[in-house]
């Protein structure tokens, strides 16, 4: 399963946060419903998170824990909440997934997605090449929200490629050496066109980030390990996440203030 981070293009609106109602299951789940619905109101008065990274963990374990005759089942699980033998499934699994995102994706509809494959795609199998860039090619007209897919993606390959192509404006004239900075690096990662990352979560209950947007998570972005599966990650889990995050609000902005100033200071 590829991680992945969800980006809020529209500035100026509040992110959709809506909560499926299901009237006919039971008293409960419509109870359940009416305050998810409540929650989600109170959160919209407070600053909602334009961008969001994803470490979708737990596949494996979830498949184990319930009792799944093979391990593949649980990343298909995983895969449909938002991938030697096992590999080859996994690439099967995310070109079908690529091809859906074409095709007949209700999420892409709904949110006008525009689909980012965030890495080093030229070490996929070719098929799945051509399903991703199908998926990004349809897509990429959309102007709702982004959706950036990282696969096969890690930080370290990030900043390198980065590095890589300041190299290369270097050598080709369009700029000198003086005038590299961490601005220019960064407008050459994976991620540029994206908000600043303001949340990353991770599942499953492992504390570590695992190589996965390094420098996007440096500036003041909250991070929160979350004590569940992939598969079993929902909007109960998300919404405490985002009411920390408002209540932290202010003393990240103020921080990312600050480190800009301080980025200023030295560059003069």
């Amino acid at each position: 399963m590829p991680p992945s981070d969800f980006t809020d293009t529209n500035q100026n609106e509040t992110p959709s946060l809506k909560a499926t109602p299901n009237f006919l299951t039971s008293p409960v789940n419509y109870t359940s419903h009416h305050v998810q619905s409540l929650l989600l109101k109170i959160l919209k008065q407070g600053p909602i998170p334009q961008h969001i990274g994803f470490i979708m963990d737990g596949n494996r374990r979830f498949a184990r824990k319930m009792n799944y005759k093979q391990v593949v089942e649980g990343h298909f699980m995983g895969y449909d909440k938002l991938q030697e033998e096992e590999v080859d499934t996994l690439m099967e699994l995310a070109k079908t997934k690529f091809i859906e995102l074409c095709e007949k994706s209700h999420l892409v509809n709904k949110y006008d997605l525009c689909v980012r494959i965030l890495g080093n795609i030229a070490l996929l199998p070719v098929d799945v090449q051509d399903a991703a860039k199908k998926a990004v090619e349809t897509t990429k007209n959309n102007t709702g929200s982004i959706l950036n897919i990282c696969v096969p993606y890690t930080s370290r390959d990030e900043i390198t490629s980065s590095i890589k192509s300041v190299i290369k404006s270097v050598e080709n004239g369009h700029m000198q050496i003086r005038d590299i900075n961490e601005e220019i690096i960064e407008k050459c990662l994976y991620t540029y066109g994206s908000p600043p990352l303001n949340i990353l979560i991770r599942t499953s209950g492992e504390i570590r980030l695992s190589d996965f947007l390094l420098w996007q998570c440096h500036k003041n972005c909250y991070i929160h390990f979350v004590d569940c599966f992939w598969p079993e990650f929902s909007l109960w889990e998300m919404l405490p996440i985002i009411l920390e995050y408002q209540l932290s609000h202010n003393s990240l902005k103020e921080k990312r203030s600050k480190s800009g100033l301080q980025i200023a200071s030295s560059l003069s």
